[in-house]
C-alpha cells in the first residue's frame, strides 16, 4: 500500500468516525455554551453577547460546513456534485459564518481591550448596544461581500467522470486561495492576537497600580484628601478574560493550518505533481479541514476548566 492510498484511507476513516463524533460533542458544547451563556448573570455583557453570537455561529457551521463534507468524504455522499446550487449555497454559508465567527471574536477582543484599560472613557465604550450594532453591520457586510461565491463557484471535473464543487478554475481559484489566507486565516489571527496581548498589558498594569496605590491616589486639597480608587475587574470580566483568551489560543491552533495548506498548493499549483503527490497533498488539506472544526466543538469543555461561573452553572443544570 502505497503512501498517497495510506493517507487517503486514513482521512475517509477519520470523515467517516470522527465526523459524527465531533458534530455531536460540538452541538452540545455550542448549546450548553448558549445556555450558561444567555443566564441574567452573563447576557448582558458585551463580550459575552459575542460569545453567544460566536457559538450560534459554530452550531450552524457544523451542519452547514462538516456534514456535508463528512458525507462526501465519508461516505461518498455528495450533492453538491449534482445540484449546481447546493454547490453555491454550501461554499457561500461557509464563507460568511467563517468570517463572521472571527468577526465576532475579534469584537470580543477589542471589548476587553476597553474593559481594561486604565482610562475610564475608554472603559464607557465597551457596552452592549456598540457590539450588537457592530456585530449586525459586519453580518450584512460579509453576506455581501462573499456573494461572489454564488457566481463564481462551479461543479468542474478534475478528472474523467470525476466532479468536485470548487472554485472555477483559474484567476478566481488563484483569488479565492489568498482570500482564505488573509481574511480567513492570517488578518484574523494576527488582530486576536494583538488585541489579547493588548489586553494582558492592560490587566497588568492594573495589577501594578493596585499594589502601589500611594503613588497613584492621594491628593490632598482644603483640608480634604480624595483617594483615587484603582481600577479592580470584577470576577464575572476576569473569567470572560481568561475564556476569550483560550478561545483566541484554540483559534490560531486550529484554523490557521488549513489557510497554511490552501496557500502550500497554490504556490505549488503550477509544479509538475504526480497522481500519488496530488492525492497526498488533498488528503492533507482534508485533514487540516477536519482540524478546522475542532475549535468550534469544544468551547463548553474548555470554558468548564478555566471559569467557575460555567462549572457552577453546570452543576446546577446536572443537580438541579
Amino acid at each position: 500500500m502505497t503512501l498517497a492510498t495510506s493517507l487517503y484511507e486514513i482521512q475517509r476513516q477519520v470523515f467517516r468516525i470522527g465526523g459524527p463524533v465531533l458534530i455531536a460533542i460540538g452541538s452540545v458544547s455550542c448549546l450548553l455554551n448558549i445556555f450558561i451563556l444567555t443566564k441574567d448573570t452573563l447576557r448582558k455583557n458585551p463580550c459575552t453577547i459575542c460569545l453567544i453570537a460566536v457559538n450560534i455561529i459554530n452550531f450552524s457551521y457544523f451542519y452547514l460546513g462538516l456534514l456535508p463534507t463528512t458525507l462526501a468524504v465519508g461516505y461518498n455522499i455528495d450533492p453538491s456534485t449534482t445540484s449546481l446550487a447546493f454547490c453555491r449555497f454550501r461554499y457561500y454559508a461557509a464563507f460568511i459564518l467563517a468570517c463572521w465567527q472571527a468577526s465576532c471574536l475579534i469584537l470580543a477582543s477589542v471589548d476587553r481591550t476597553l474593559i481594561t484599560s486604565g482610562n475610564a472613557r475608554t472603559r464607557k465604550r465597551s457596552t452592549s448596544r456598540s457590539v450588537k450594532v457592530s456585530m449586525i453591520f459586519l453580518g450584512i457586510f460579509w453576506l455581501l461581500a462573499e456573494s461572489h461565491a454564488l457566481i463564481f463557484t462551479d461543479i468542474v471535473e478534475f478528472g474523467y467522470n470525476y466532479f468536485v464543487c470548487f472554485y472555477r478554475p483559474g484567476l478566481y481559484t488563484t483569488i479565492m486561495t489568498y482570500h482564505s489566507f488573509i481574511i480567513m486565516g492570517f488578518t484574523p489571527t494576527l488582530l486576536m492576537a494583538i488585541f489579547a496581548l493588548w489586553t494582558v498589558k492592560n490587566i497588568r498594569s492594573i495589577r501594578l497600580r493596585r499594589r502601589r496605590p500611594v503613588q497613584d491616589a492621594p491628593i490632598a486639597t482644603l483640608g480634604m484628601i480624595t483617594i483615587q480608587r484603582p481600577l479592580a475587574l470584577r470576577s464575572k470580566d476576569r473569567q470572560l478574560i481568561r475564556i476569550l483568551l483560550i478561545d483566541i489560543l484554540a483559534y490560531i491552533i486550529c484554523k490557521f493550518p488549513s489557510a497554511i495548506a490552501l496557500l502550500y498548493l497554490q504556490v505549488t499549483s503550477n509544479y509538475n505533481k504526480s497522481a500519488d503527490e496530488q492525492v497526498i497533498q488533498q488528503s492533507i488539506l482534508q485533514m487540516s479541514f477536519f482540524w478546522y472544526f475542532i475549535d468550534n466543538g469544544i468551547g463548553f469543555y474548555k470554558n468548564i476548566l478555566v471559569a467557575d461561573t460555567f462549572r457552577k452553572e453546570l452543576k446546577r443544570i446536572l443537580f438541579s
